[in-house]
Formats: structure tokens, sequence, C-alpha cells
């Protein structure tokens, strides 16, 4: 048994594991200080992600049971998982989710090689978000897809944005007026707890994302043209290409922790 504390979205967590590869995962996110709680991958969630996914070893299915037995604690600290990717702009962190191999990495790399030095990466998919009494923030954690997108990063949130492909050339934008359109499309992007009461919290946190934050449906192409739309609709500013037309491969190592 394994056992190690990592702190990330400002709460320090205590992890059980079976195999070594859990702390190198979490290698950048360490720390000595006390926990606020802990968690194991339990054999019964073991066995659920195996039924999902046979085919990957069992080092990568505790690393993923272990975030499930995270996103159930969270809730008891205000916090809660969005799957998503998350950059900020001055600042400003702006959200954009879909089902995966909608565009969400592809959409936030253009942001990134069109309006250059101003937008940060928070997460590239699994970003936890912190409720608090004035703000809502995003924070980086090592869960962040693929491309390993995460910076030591947060960002107080500014908007959701809800992504769907269209045909290459027609890119539009609009707010959600009515939150009841908002509801089921921003519930399939949150992990929700295996606890009663950890969900009840979850809820509870969801209510006042809803409340607080514009949320936005975009139905883009992969262009510069779908970067201006999505920029100008959730900045509210005047889009300027500031841009030093960075490579995507050259975007994956600005956007990495370990370089």
């Amino acid at each position: 048994m394994d056992i190690f504390n990592i702190e990330m979205a400002g709460v320090v967590i205590e992890i059980r594991s079976r195999y070594n590869f859990c702390r190198w995962f979490c290698r950048n996110y360490l720390t000595d200080k006390a926990a606020d709680f802990s968690v194991y991958a339990e054999d019964d969630r073991m066995a659920e992600f195996r039924e999902h996914s046979p085919e990957i070893r069992d080092e990568l299915l505790e690393r993923d049971a272990v975030y499930s037995a995270i996103a159930s604690k969270l809730p008891y600290f205000n916090r809660v998982i969005l799957h998503g990717a998350c950059i900020s702009y001055k600042g400003r962190g702006f959200l954009f989710t879909a089902a995966s191999g909608t565009g969400k990495s592809t959409h936030i790399g253009l942001w990134k090689k069109y309006i250059g030095n101003d937008v940060d990466i928070v997460n590239g998919d699994k970003p936890v978000f912190s409720v608090e009494q004035e703000k809502i923030s995003a924070y980086d954690t090592p869960w962040c897809g693929k491309e390993n997108w995460n910076l030591k990063h947060s960002a107080e949130m500014a908007a959701i944005c809800f992504l769907k492909r269209s045909e290459e050339g027609k890119n539009r934008i609009r707010q959600i007026s009515d939150p009841e359109e908002a509801i089921p499309l921003l519930l399939r992007q949150m992990y929700h707890p295996y606890e009663p009461e950890a969900t009840g919290l979850m809820l509870e946190l969801f209510d006042k994302i809803i409340e607080r934050l514009p949320m936005y449906v975009l139905e883009c192409d992969m262009s510069e043209a779908a970067v201006k739309c999505s920029f100008e609709a959730m900045t509210g500013e005047k889009y300027i290409n500031r841009g030093v037309q960075t490579a995507p491969e050259e975007i994956n190592t600005l956007w990495r922790l370990d370089k």
C-alpha cells in the first residue's frame, strides 16, 4: 500500500493506492500538509471501472477510481468536478464542455493560437470548481486529459459554454436564458458522487453554478471565425488576432506542467 498526500483546489487529500503509478501521476501535487480527507479505490469501484474498460491496465483503472472517490468527498468542501476544458483570459475563467470528441481541446487550442499570451490553461479535462459565497473558481488537477494540459493555475469563472459541432463556416453562439435548458446540459458534465449525502451537497452547488454563471451554446467549426464568435460573445471585447500562430505541438508544450 502506497500512502501519500496531494493538494489541489485548496484541499489536501490522502491517497491510499495499490500501485505506485498513482503517486507518479500526482507527482506535481504532492504535499506534506495534513489531509482533509482520505480516499482509496475500493474493490467494487475497481470492478465497476473494469467492466466499462476491460482493456485498461489495473494501475490506470485505479487512477480513475481514485478520482471518482475524490469526487464523492469534494462536495463536503464546497467543490465539484466538471468535465470540460477550462482556460483563463486575463484571469477570467471560461469552461468549454461537451461530449468527448466534440472538439473542446481543439477550440481552446485555437484561443491560444489566435489570442495569444492573454490565454492560459486551467485544466484540459476535469477541473475542480469551488463554489464560495462571493465567487466560483476553477482549479487545475492532475486529471487533465490525453493532452496533459494543466498548469498550476486557477481562475475566477466568467462563463460556461456548451459546444456543438456545425458545418464549416457556420458559427453561432447564444446565451441560455432559461435555466431549464442549462440544467440537463450541465448535469451530464458533472461527476456524481456515489454517496447520497454527497449527492445532495453536489446538487446544492450545482444550483449555485446555474444561478451565478452565464451559460452559452456555441455551434462551431474549428476555425478562427469560431474563436471570434465565442470570444466576443463571452468576453464583451472586440476580437483582435494577437496570436503568434502557435502550432498545436507548441501549445502542448506551453500548457504542460511537465515541460
